[in-house]
Protein backbone atom coordinates (compact mmCIF):
# COMPACT_ATOMS: atom_id res chain seq x y z
CA UNK A 1 0.00 0.00 0.00
CA UNK A 2 1.61 3.20 -1.19
CA UNK A 3 0.96 6.43 0.99
CA UNK A 4 1.39 10.01 0.28
CA UNK A 5 1.66 11.50 3.60
CA UNK A 6 1.05 15.13 2.25
CA UNK A 7 -2.19 13.75 0.76
CA UNK A 8 -3.59 11.89 3.47
CA UNK A 9 -2.96 14.88 5.90
CA UNK A 10 -5.19 16.99 3.98
CA UNK A 11 -7.79 14.02 4.16
CA UNK A 12 -7.69 13.41 7.53
CA UNK A 13 -7.73 17.78 7.93
CA UNK A 14 -10.74 17.86 6.06
CA UNK A 15 -12.16 15.37 7.76
CA UNK A 16 -11.59 15.45 11.14
CA UNK A 17 -10.06 18.56 12.10
CA UNK A 18 -6.88 19.24 14.17
CA UNK A 19 -9.18 17.45 17.13
CA UNK A 20 -7.18 13.63 16.91
CA UNK A 21 -3.40 13.83 17.95
CA UNK A 22 -2.79 10.00 17.07
CA UNK A 23 -3.79 8.81 13.49
CA UNK A 24 -3.10 5.12 11.77
CA UNK A 25 -3.74 3.47 8.48
CA UNK A 26 -3.59 0.51 9.15
CA UNK A 27 -3.76 -2.41 5.96
CA UNK A 28 -4.31 -5.79 6.98
CA UNK A 29 -3.72 -7.64 3.93
CA UNK A 30 0.03 -5.72 3.25
CA UNK A 31 0.85 -6.19 7.19
CA UNK A 32 1.66 -2.55 7.05
CA UNK A 33 0.69 0.57 9.80
CA UNK A 34 1.55 4.13 8.96
CA UNK A 35 1.05 6.38 12.27
CA UNK A 36 0.89 10.19 11.35
CA UNK A 37 0.25 13.73 13.17
CA UNK A 38 1.22 15.67 9.90
CA UNK A 39 2.46 15.28 6.82
CA UNK A 40 6.24 15.35 7.82
CA UNK A 41 6.03 13.45 11.43
CA UNK A 42 4.54 9.63 10.61
CA UNK A 43 5.82 6.15 11.26
CA UNK A 44 5.71 3.01 9.66
CA UNK A 45 4.91 -0.56 11.31
CA UNK A 46 4.08 -4.02 11.09
CA UNK A 47 0.75 -4.51 12.54
CA UNK A 48 2.21 -6.65 15.14
CA UNK A 49 4.58 -3.76 16.02
CA UNK A 50 1.76 -1.30 16.08
CA UNK A 51 0.04 -3.74 18.64
CA UNK A 52 2.80 -4.58 21.11
CA UNK A 53 3.18 -0.25 21.01
CA UNK A 54 -1.02 0.10 21.80
CA UNK A 55 -0.03 -2.94 24.35
CA UNK A 56 2.68 -1.35 26.09
CA UNK A 57 1.10 2.47 26.73
CA UNK A 58 -2.42 0.80 27.58
CA UNK A 59 -3.52 0.16 31.10
CA UNK A 60 -3.32 -3.06 32.77
CA UNK A 61 -7.16 -3.26 32.97
CA UNK A 62 -8.06 -2.55 29.60
CA UNK A 63 -5.39 -4.51 27.78
CA UNK A 64 -7.16 -7.96 27.05
CA UNK A 65 -9.93 -6.09 25.80
CA UNK A 66 -8.25 -4.20 23.07
CA UNK A 67 -6.31 -7.13 22.16
CA UNK A 68 -9.56 -8.47 21.56
CA UNK A 69 -10.62 -5.81 19.45
CA UNK A 70 -7.43 -5.48 17.85
CA UNK A 71 -7.12 -8.88 17.10
CA UNK A 72 -6.66 -9.92 13.53
CA UNK A 73 -10.05 -12.04 13.36
CA UNK A 74 -12.35 -9.79 14.67
CA UNK A 75 -10.79 -6.86 12.47
CA UNK A 76 -11.41 -9.37 9.35
CA UNK A 77 -14.85 -9.39 10.79
CA UNK A 78 -15.77 -6.12 11.35
CA UNK A 79 -14.57 -5.05 7.89
CA UNK A 80 -16.47 -7.93 5.89
CA UNK A 81 -19.53 -6.37 7.84
CA UNK A 82 -18.13 -2.01 7.38
CA UNK A 83 -18.28 -2.10 11.46
CA UNK A 84 -16.70 0.72 12.98
CA UNK A 85 -15.18 -0.30 16.45
CA UNK A 86 -15.27 1.81 19.22
CA UNK A 87 -13.19 1.58 22.14
CA UNK A 88 -12.59 3.84 25.82
CA UNK A 89 -9.62 3.44 27.01
CA UNK A 90 -6.67 4.70 29.77
CA UNK A 91 -3.26 5.20 27.67
CA UNK A 92 -0.30 6.97 28.71
CA UNK A 93 1.31 9.46 26.23
CA UNK A 94 3.54 7.76 23.68
CA UNK A 95 6.64 10.53 24.84
CA UNK A 96 6.26 11.05 28.56
CA UNK A 97 4.03 7.77 29.92
CA UNK A 98 3.33 9.13 32.99
CA UNK A 99 -0.07 9.15 34.13
CA UNK A 100 -3.10 7.23 32.23
CA UNK A 101 -5.68 9.35 30.33
CA UNK A 102 -9.11 8.60 29.34
CA UNK A 103 -9.04 8.33 24.96
CA UNK A 104 -11.57 7.98 22.96
CA UNK A 105 -10.08 5.13 19.83
CA UNK A 106 -12.04 4.16 16.28
CA UNK A 107 -11.49 1.79 13.92
CA UNK A 108 -13.29 2.86 10.87
CA UNK A 109 -13.43 0.43 7.88
CA UNK A 110 -12.03 2.22 4.36
CA UNK A 111 -12.70 0.86 0.93
CA UNK A 112 -9.33 1.96 -0.80
CA UNK A 113 -10.43 0.30 -4.41
CA UNK A 114 -8.05 -2.14 -3.78
CA UNK A 115 -9.86 -5.01 -2.31
CA UNK A 116 -7.52 -4.49 0.91
CA UNK A 117 -8.85 -5.23 4.73
CA UNK A 118 -7.47 -1.23 5.72
CA UNK A 119 -8.91 0.82 8.31
CA UNK A 120 -8.50 4.56 9.52
CA UNK A 121 -7.72 4.40 13.09
CA UNK A 122 -8.01 7.59 15.27
CA UNK A 123 -7.66 8.62 19.07
CA UNK A 124 -8.50 11.77 20.71
CA UNK A 125 -7.90 12.36 24.42
CA UNK A 126 -11.57 13.11 25.85
CA UNK A 127 -10.76 12.98 29.81
CA UNK A 128 -13.16 15.84 30.42
CA UNK A 129 -15.90 14.30 27.89
CA UNK A 130 -15.39 10.98 30.09
CA UNK A 131 -15.87 12.40 33.55
CA UNK A 132 -19.33 13.96 32.41
CA UNK A 133 -20.20 10.91 30.61
CA UNK A 134 -19.33 8.80 33.70
CA UNK A 135 -21.45 11.40 36.03
CA UNK A 136 -24.37 10.54 33.78
CA UNK A 137 -24.08 7.08 34.28
CA UNK A 138 -23.68 7.72 37.83
CA UNK A 139 -27.07 9.31 38.03
CA UNK A 140 -28.86 6.46 35.55
CA UNK A 141 -26.97 3.81 38.04
CA UNK A 142 -28.01 5.35 41.19
CA UNK A 143 -31.50 5.60 39.87
CA UNK A 144 -31.66 2.28 38.70
CA UNK A 145 -30.28 1.07 42.32
CA UNK A 146 -33.24 2.74 44.81
CA UNK A 147 -35.57 1.06 42.22
CA UNK A 148 -34.08 -2.64 42.89
CA UNK A 149 -33.75 -1.52 46.54
CA UNK A 150 -37.71 -0.95 47.05
CA UNK A 151 -37.92 -4.65 46.21
CA UNK A 152 -35.67 -5.60 49.34
CA UNK A 153 -32.88 -7.56 48.13
CA UNK A 154 -29.98 -8.96 50.23
CA UNK A 155 -26.87 -8.12 47.35
CA UNK A 156 -26.38 -6.03 44.40
CA UNK A 157 -23.32 -5.86 42.63
CA UNK A 158 -22.70 -4.07 39.25
CA UNK A 159 -20.62 -6.15 36.77
CA UNK A 160 -18.58 -5.37 33.46
CA UNK A 161 -19.03 -8.98 31.68
CA UNK A 162 -16.34 -7.79 29.45
CA UNK A 163 -13.36 -8.56 31.90
CA UNK A 164 -15.11 -9.74 34.62
CA UNK A 165 -14.66 -6.59 37.59
CA UNK A 166 -17.23 -6.24 39.73
CA UNK A 167 -18.20 -3.59 42.47
CA UNK A 168 -20.40 -4.42 45.62
CA UNK A 169 -23.05 -1.89 46.15
CA UNK A 170 -25.55 -2.67 48.13
CA UNK A 171 -25.28 -5.49 50.86
CA UNK A 172 -28.68 -5.75 53.44
CA UNK A 173 -26.71 -4.64 56.83
CA UNK A 174 -28.32 -6.75 58.73
CA UNK A 175 -27.91 -9.90 57.25
CA UNK A 176 -24.80 -12.14 56.98
CA UNK A 177 -24.39 -11.98 53.10
CA UNK A 178 -22.62 -8.56 54.36
CA UNK A 179 -19.83 -10.03 55.80
CA UNK A 180 -19.73 -13.59 53.62
CA UNK A 181 -19.27 -10.61 50.01
CA UNK A 182 -16.56 -8.96 51.45
CA UNK A 183 -14.64 -12.30 51.83
CA UNK A 184 -14.02 -12.51 47.87
CA UNK A 185 -11.91 -11.11 45.96
CA UNK A 186 -14.61 -11.28 42.84
CA UNK A 187 -18.19 -12.30 42.26
CA UNK A 188 -16.85 -14.92 39.95
CA UNK A 189 -15.30 -16.36 43.38
CA UNK A 190 -17.84 -15.88 45.41
CA UNK A 191 -20.34 -17.51 43.54
CA UNK A 192 -18.60 -20.48 42.74
CA UNK A 193 -18.51 -20.86 46.80
CA UNK A 194 -22.09 -20.65 47.38
CA UNK A 195 -22.73 -22.57 44.73
CA UNK A 196 -20.87 -25.52 46.61
CA UNK A 197 -21.76 -24.45 50.05
CA UNK A 198 -25.30 -23.53 49.72
CA UNK A 199 -27.23 -24.02 46.69
CA UNK A 200 -29.64 -27.00 46.39
CA UNK A 201 -27.83 -29.78 44.24
CA UNK A 202 -31.29 -29.82 41.45
CA UNK A 203 -30.11 -25.80 41.12
CA UNK A 204 -26.31 -26.29 40.89
CA UNK A 205 -25.80 -26.20 36.81
CA UNK A 206 -28.60 -23.37 36.58
CA UNK A 207 -26.97 -21.40 38.85
CA UNK A 208 -23.45 -21.43 38.16
CA UNK A 209 -24.93 -20.71 34.14
CA UNK A 210 -25.53 -16.80 35.90
CA UNK A 211 -21.35 -16.96 37.02
CA UNK A 212 -20.33 -17.57 33.25
CA UNK A 213 -20.07 -14.23 32.03
CA UNK A 214 -19.84 -15.34 28.36
CA UNK A 215 -23.34 -17.64 29.45
CA UNK A 216 -25.11 -14.07 30.29
CA UNK A 217 -23.69 -12.18 27.15
CA UNK A 218 -25.19 -14.07 25.03
CA UNK A 219 -28.58 -14.48 26.34
CA UNK A 220 -29.28 -10.60 26.97
CA UNK A 221 -28.61 -10.50 23.00
CA UNK A 222 -32.12 -11.56 22.90
CA UNK A 223 -33.42 -10.85 26.58
CA UNK A 224 -33.17 -7.25 28.77
CA UNK A 225 -32.76 -9.38 32.09
CA UNK A 226 -32.08 -12.67 32.81
CA UNK A 227 -34.09 -14.59 36.51
CA UNK A 228 -33.34 -17.42 38.21
CA UNK A 229 -35.67 -19.07 40.61
CA UNK A 230 -33.39 -20.89 42.68
CA UNK A 231 -33.82 -23.21 46.67
CA UNK A 232 -30.61 -23.22 48.91
CA UNK A 233 -30.12 -26.52 51.22
CA UNK A 234 -31.88 -25.04 53.50
CA UNK A 235 -34.84 -25.39 51.48
CA UNK A 236 -35.14 -21.48 50.96
CA UNK A 237 -36.03 -19.92 47.62
CA UNK A 238 -34.31 -16.73 46.31
CA UNK A 239 -34.94 -14.72 42.85
CA UNK A 240 -31.75 -13.74 41.33
CA UNK A 241 -31.94 -11.30 38.67
CA UNK A 242 -29.10 -9.96 36.16
CA UNK A 243 -30.58 -6.60 34.47
CA UNK A 244 -28.84 -4.61 31.94
CA UNK A 245 -27.40 -1.64 33.21
CA UNK A 246 -29.28 1.43 31.43
CA UNK A 247 -26.63 1.95 28.65
CA UNK A 248 -25.88 -1.74 27.90
CA UNK A 249 -24.28 -2.15 24.98
CA UNK A 250 -21.48 -4.72 22.91
CA UNK A 251 -18.59 -1.38 23.96
CA UNK A 252 -20.18 -1.45 27.74
CA UNK A 253 -22.02 -4.71 28.60
CA UNK A 254 -22.16 -3.70 32.19
CA UNK A 255 -25.85 -5.71 34.50
CA UNK A 256 -26.49 -5.23 37.60
CA UNK A 257 -26.61 -8.45 39.35
CA UNK A 258 -29.15 -8.87 42.36
CA UNK A 259 -30.64 -11.68 44.81
CA UNK A 260 -33.47 -11.48 46.86
CA UNK A 261 -34.91 -14.37 49.32
CA UNK A 262 -38.83 -15.24 48.31
CA UNK A 263 -40.86 -14.89 51.26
Amino acid sequence: MKIDPVRVEKIVSSFIGKSFFYNTIIDLTDDYCITFASADRFVERTFSEFVDVARSLTHPLFKNKLETDLNIENLKLAYKNRRTIRVEVLLQDFHEKTEYHWNRLRLIPIDDGTGHVVFFLNLLRVDDDIRRFENNRAELFNKAVIEQLISNYLLIYVIDLSNGMSRLVFSNEGNSYNEYAKGFDSHYDMMMDSCEQYVADDFKVSFARFADYKYVSEQLKEKERLVLVLRDKAGRAYEMTISKFPEYSDDYPVVIFSLKEIV
